[in-house]
């Protein structure tokens, strides 16, 4: 039992670092907060990405998230149709045994049952058990004819269903990719403008051309935010963001491209269930320990029982509230990113009792939030990305560059980080992305140059983003150029695309607590790894 002395000595030191974390970051100056406006021209300056002199990394980056696009102006009934489109098991036999290949050939066909001659479906393909609560991802091979190879390692005995569900039609991503490109105007925030009693409400984005705007540059990250130009207010009046509307930019002609009968459908068949059968004197996953630098397998890992079992490295399970607390003890955890990384600071506050909420008084959808363990002896931060952000009304100068938070953080004992970067900039060009992880990454390496013990774990893209101009292959794409960029760093990645893609709970950009908690065990594993 905890001496009393030794209780109110710790919960004095936490709330003395909870003052001194509110003054430094809520004091820190505002120079990545969007300060006066360096340019105030009549239209808007074009975005470029900047990746610095590498541009052979930058050719090599475009090159991994190269698509096959479909023709231009495919009429819909020659496009890729999921109660049309066949599946079937390569070679099949009788039985199987775990550790086996299964590979499935998977033809794609258009409205009126004709087979495809060209490639760029995306599909998602899983092996599956809803008797054993198993689940594990397999990869798809293109072959640019209409034809696609599907591959699973079987990874349990009993039970094994295929499923073969098409997300997106060739013709539909090639539409996706081009309103990426060219379209950023369908995603609007507000603006609120404030001075003197005298209040407006604009228009912002990352650009907006042909119009009257204030631009706004942060020279360290090189990225400009711009404004339409208030008809009363100058532009350094500035004080609100907030998101906007998402506008409909879909022609008649595209419309029926978006339908819900056409987008993350089951393929139909009627394969019945694999007979799998234990290999003997075989256990599966890896007795690898979670540390920074590990390579992520294909596929990364299994469900079984609703327990992810990662074939990177030998994760652990935190059943026990006083688990997870004696492997956060005197740590500082700061997480930084969007609401998918707050899901796994709420996470922590709902299970582990002594972890209690300081208010900081910000608005908690933005951050910072801070909770504190005054038993265990350890912080956890959250606070959102800045802008593109869609989240409620919030102060500007609240809102900070992630590579700025970094760069003002010292050797600190016992420090973890924590990022995520991708929902709210899949509707931009890559560039925008790229710069924004380009300058992440560099001041990720600062930081562990100064803080050598530092831990940093980069939090992967979920599945099932659903919103109006939300895509998962357009988070896919994102997701593979992050992990090429984080790839030679010595950070953890934690790999969650296919927790959240192959759990027999449908995808959701926010999952059930089931996922959340064997995500939040994968992370605790990379922090206590022994």
């Amino acid at each position: 039992m905890r001496k009393p002395g030794v209780f109110l000595c710790a919960l004095v030191i936490i709330f003395f670092m909870g003052f001194i974390y509110n003054t430094l970051f809520r004091g820190y100056f505002n120079a990545d907060s969007h300060p006066a406006p360096l340019r105030t021209t009549s239209t808007s300056t074009p975005t470029f990405p900047v990746i610095g002199p590498q541009s052979e990394e930058l050719n090599n980056l475009l090159k991994m998230i190269e698509w096959p696009l479909a023709p231009t102006n495919v009429s819909l009934e020659f496009s890729t149709h999921p109660k049309t489109s066949q599946y079937f098991i390569i070679n099949p036999r009788a039985t199987y045994v775990i550790g086996e290949s299964l590979e499935v050939l998977i033809i794609a066909k258009d409205h009126k049952g004709r087979a495809k001659n060209y490639g760029g479906d995306f599909f998602y393909v899983k092996l599956h058990s809803l008797s054993l609560k198993a689940g594990v991802s397999g990869s798809v091979t293109d072959h640019h004819n209409g034809s696609y190879t599907a591959r699973f390692i079987l990874q349990w005995s009993g039970e094994t269903m295929i499923s073969v569900r098409l997300m997106h039609s060739s013709e539909l991503i090639a539409i996706l990719h081009q309103q990426r490109d060219t379209r950023p105007d369908k995603v609007l925030f507000k603006g609120y403008f404030e001075k003197n009693g005298i209040r407006e409400e604009v228009a912002c984005n990352v650009d907006l051309p042909g119009q009257d705007v204030c631009e706004y540059y942060d020279q360290q990250n090189h990225e400009k935010w711009v404004c339409q130009r208030p008809k009363k207010l100058p532009c350094d009046s500035y004080r609100e963001h907030s998101a906007g509307e998402n506008r409909n930019i879909q022609s008649q002609e595209q419309k029926p491209f978006f339908s819900a009968s056409l987008i993350n459908q089951e393929i139909p068949s009627n394969l019945g269930s694999i007979n799998v059968l234990p290999q003997k004197n075989v256990t599966s996953g890896t007795n690898v320990p979670c540390i920074a630098g590990l390579r992520t397998p294909n596929p990364s890992g299994f469900y079984y029982q609703d327990v992810w079992k990662s074939l990177v490295c030998s994760n652990k399970q935190f059943n026990n509230h006083t688990m997870a607390a004696k492997c956060l003890a005197g740590k500082i955890v700061y997480m930084f990113g969007d609401s998918t990384m707050r899901q796994w600071w709420e996470y922590l506050v709902a299970f582990i009792p002594t972890l209690k909420k300081i208010d900081l008084h910000t608005v908690y959808n933005t951050g910072p939030i801070l909770a504190t363990d005054a038993e265990f002896n350890y912080l956890v931060q959250w606070r959102a990305h800045q802008k593109p952000l869609r989240m409620d009304r919030t102060a500007v100068r609240e809102l900070r560059f992630i590579a700025s938070e970094l760069d003002i953080l010292g050797n600190r004992k016992g420090m973890i980080i924590l990022i995520t970067c991708w929902s709210h900039l899949i509707t931009y060009p890559v560039g925008v992305y790229i710069n924004r992880l380009h300058h992440i990454r560099e001041a990720v390496v600062r930081l562990l140059e100064r803080s050598p013990e530092t831990k940093i774990l980069i939090k992967s893209a979920n599945t099932g983003y659903l919103f109006e101009h939300g895509s998962d292959w357009l988070s896919l794409q994102l997701d593979t150029l992050m992990k090429a960029m984080f790839s030679k760093l010595p950070v953890a990645i934690l790999d969650v695309w296919q927790m959240t893609a192959c759990h027999r709970e449908p995808e959701h950009i926010h999952p059930k607590m089931v996922v959340v908690k064997n995500e939040i065990d994968f992370m605790l594993s990379f922090i206590c790894p022994h």
